[in-house]
């Protein structure tokens, strides 16, 4: 299976193959070759107020934390995060971390001035397991927030087709070597590409190939974070992102779409799902570079 590129952020000298777009603070001990960095490299400071972008820490004892971003959405009546697995999930097992490992920042685009709140309840598709075997990735992950808050969600979209216009919006670096997230959310407008341009990276079956526009891309820290696309004067969510086709995040990038998996989303919004083991592969999650600060 070829090497993943997860933009997460986690940084362990233990955990480096693949590039995933959560956050690191410093790099790995040993940085391998799809090591990435933080954030939409090349994108601009929010032009809007979007009040559904989140950005996600997530605390994994003894290694540090991971960064991600995410969407809240409305499904079911109910308003929760929609983020991907490979963001809140344990290396051995692909099981959701312990809520109480998860801290939402949400209400605004400046880094100072998000509120903090503790997740209430992790859901995580059946069928991740850090890709261990060759079926659908399914990275793909469900936030549920305690009551009581003023939230804003947008709605899931459909027709994630190629050529379609989107938007993007994550809380990753700017640049690869930079040590602190930005302190306004990112944007950059690009649009669906073919699943050719995602090949390196192992696209599978749910999910869409987002490209690169004049070299700017998601990065570490944007992992999770939204595709939106317009529906009429709205936006709704079309993906989430998963993983970067090279180690500068200069190439396009693979997002779980949203529509495909939109059934079980809703069920994890709206109720708890049963426990359901998963086999991982020994290892697995060493295919992913992790970058935790």
């Amino acid at each position: 299976m070829t090497p993943r590129s997860w933009l997460t952020g986690l940084a362990s000298a233990g955990l480096a193959a693949a590039t995933i777009l959560t956050i690191p603070a410093s790099a790995p001990a040993a940085a391998g070759a799809g090591d990435v960095s933080v954030n939409i490299i090349g994108g601009t400071d929010a032009t809007e107020t979007y009040p559904y972008a989140v950005r996600l820490l997530t605390e994994y004892p003894g290694l540090g934390t991971g960064r991600c971003t995410g969407t809240l959405i409305t499904a079911g009546g109910k308003v929760a995060v929609a983020t991907n697995a490979h963001c809140v999930t344990d290396f051995d097992t692909a099981q959701p971390v312990p809520a109480t490992q998860v801290t939402v920042q949400y209400g605004s685009t400046h880094l100072d001035q998000l509120t903090s709140v503790a997740a209430a309840r992790i859901e995580v598709h059946p069928d991740w397991d850090w890709m261990t075997g060759n079926d659908p990735v399914a990275d793909t992950a469900v936030i549920a927030l305690p009551g009581g808050l003023n939230l804003t969600g947008i709605p899931l979209g459909t027709a994630a087709d190629p050529g379609r216009p989107v938007r993007l919006l994550g809380w990753g670096r700017t640049t690869l070597d930079a040590a602190e997230p930005p302190p306004v959310l990112k944007q950059l407008d690009t649009r669906i590409t073919g699943p050719s341009a995602c090949a390196t990276a192992g696209i599978t079956a749910g999910e869409i190939c987002v490209a690169a526009r004049q070299g700017a891309a998601p990065c570490f820290g944007d992992s999770g974070g939204p595709a939106l696309a317009r529906n009429g004067r709205l936006w709704t969510l079309l993906g989430t992102a998963s993983r970067e086709t090279n180690d500068t995040c200069t190439g396009a990038t693979i997002y779980t779409d949203t529509s495909h998996y939109a059934s079980w989303i809703t069920d994890a919004v709206t109720a708890r799902q049963p426990y359901c083991p998963r086999r991982v592969a020994a290892g697995a999650a060493v295919r992913y570079s992790h970058t935790i600060s």
